[in-house]
């Protein structure tokens, strides 16, 4: 979900890959997975479920009138699905759907960006949610208010400026937490070898140069009464499909929230922030042998601001800021983004879509999101741990006070939809810090 201005980063990469160039070798299907041409594809999908689960065509089509379960339905230029079970009602079919591993649709070849192929392609990926010329994104999810925004950074195209705004009122508490970055030359390398419908190597990498700044706040109006969810997943503040051999992947980069605030009085008011900064690039190879991480990722701490705070009582702070993430992955996200910008109607008829579920309840096995790992692909990351505690005036111990804050770059991959095991994930950079005010032996019981 971005907004046209921010289209400008990738368009300078699109540029860079339609040099000259012979195409892309041809790559050979799987002999499970069924080809329907894009002309087709996009002509008879009619529907499609809000989770993308569902899919209903309406069309005579053998391809699509004859699927079974256990096939792999590949709708060129949308992306694939494994076919869980079908259901006909005259001319249409309604198809119970998950995601497809590569390695279920490739028997033999190569995906790689950048290239220097005519063939990969960029296609605008416009959300519905707003219209030309809004830069923004608003909503609520789990009381949680939220706004995030994009645009080009610092007048130069490959630079994406970002910002975000969550708030949550319940009950007694009010909490915000807010943040501004700059991420300096946007960009990614990918590239991904199958032969006999097995994952040979795995490459990614993604350049992470910039900065965050983060301000947090948290106050109660009477007896806490806890914050609910404790996680926001955010809308993403930029994201493309790119299309090679007819397969759609989806470029994102995006943050996620993590915020609990720990008050015991019934007038607690508590504040603080900091600042770091990001440098290198980071990735990992992966084969048959296992994985290695492409470590060039660094980062310092700028500040770590001094914690206000009006508690009397013991009172603490957890807050955990995934950002940047860069991602680039092929699932149900990809093919969702990529109905949106090729049969927009499809998805503005989920309803019809979601109509069929429980006649499709016996096959439907939906695959379930994981918070911090990228669904159908890979990814770079980096996570600001920060936890602070203050004993308050009351305590045996008055005015003690103890932050802890790590600095966590990762990379990953999503093992299953990739056809591959392992766990996924690479530890890129660490470093951790702790402050103890006054330090002293009384208020340094307990610290980390």
């Amino acid at each position: 979900m971005h907004a046209r201005c921010v289209t400008l980063p990738l368009l300078m990469f699109a540029v860079m890959f339609a040099a000259n160039g012979a195409a892309q070798p041809a790559i050979q299907w799987t002999t499970n997975t069924v080809v329907v041409d894009s002309n087709t594809a996009q002509s008879s999908l009619t529907a499609v479920s809000r989770d993308g689960h569902v899919l209903v065509f309406n069309t005579s089509d053998a391809r699509i009138t004859g699927l079974s379960a256990g096939q792999i339905l590949f709708l060129q230029d949308l992306g694939a699905r494994r076919v869980l079970g079908t259901v006909r009602q005259g001319p249409v079919t309604a198809v119970a759907t998950n995601a497809a591993a590569l390695t279920d649709l490739i028997q033999d070849g190569t995906i790689q960006f950048p290239t220097n192929s005519h063939d990969p392609s960029i296609l605008d990926s416009q959300d519905t949610d707003f219209g030309p010329g809004v830069d923004r994104l608003n909503g609520n999810v789990d009381n949680w208010q939220y706004e995030a925004k994009g645009s080009a950074g610092d007048g130069d195209p490959n630079n994406l400026s970002y910002s975000f705004k969550a708030t949550k009122h319940v009950g007694t508490l009010d909490a915000t937490v807010e943040g501004k970055g700059l991420l300096k030359n946007a960009g990614f390398s990918f590239m991904a070898d199958i032969h006999g419908a097995k994952l040979q190597k795995l490459y990614f990498t993604a350049p992470v140069e910039g900065n965050l700044n983060v301000n947090w706040d948290a106050k109660t109006s009477g007896a806490e009464n806890g914050i609910g969810e404790r996680r926001l997943r955010l809308p993403t503040f930029f994201k493309e499909i790119f299309v090679a051999n007819h397969l759609p992947f989806l470029y994102e980069i995006s943050a996620n929230i993590l915020f609990i605030p720990g008050l015991g009085g019934r007038k607690d008011n508590v504040a603080g922030g900091f600042t770091v900064n990001y440098d290198g690039k980071g990735g990992f190879v992966m084969n048959s042998k296992g994985s290695s991480p492409i470590q060039e990722m660094k980062a310092s701490t700028q500040s770590v601001e001094k914690v206000t705070s009006s508690a009397l009582a013991p009172h603490g702070i957890v807050l955990a800021i995934n950002a940047p993430k860069i991602a680039f992955s092929f699932g149900t996200g990809s093919f969702m983004e990529a109905v949106h910008s090729t049969v927009p109607t499809a998805i503005k008829n989920s309803k019809v879509a979601d109509g069929f579920e429980p006649q499709l309840a016996k096959y439907l096995s939906k695959d379930i999101a994981d918070f911090f790992r990228t669904e159908g692909g890979a990814y770079v990351q980096w996570v600001n741990e920060y936890d602070y505690t203050g004993s308050g005036p009351m305590s045996i111990v008055p005015n003690c006070t103890t932050t802890h804050f790590n600095l966590i770059a990762s990379g990953g991959f999503d093992a299953k939809m990739l056809g591959v095991d392992g766990k996924g994930s690479v530890e890129l950079f660490k470093t951790q810090s702790t402050k103890t005010e006054p330090d002293i032996a009384g208020c340094r019981v307990g610290s980390k």
